[in-house]
């Protein structure tokens, strides 16, 4: 996720290059978003809730 949405970007604008990957890849933005802060904070609470 952060190849395609860097930990620079903030998540409004992750949510626009992130609906480009979902669509190739099958995996809804919100997935996407909470694989993003989990791969820049390291913490696992920001996967609780999601399926992965």
């Amino acid at each position: 996720m952060l190849e395609v949405a860097p930990a620079y970007l903030s998540d409004t604008e992750a949510v626009d290059l992130l609906t480009l990957l979902r669509d190739h890849i099958g995996e809804s933005v919100e997935c996407g978003l909470a694989a993003r802060r989990y791969a820049i904070s390291g913490d696992r609470r920001a996967l609780h809730g999601t399926v992965l």
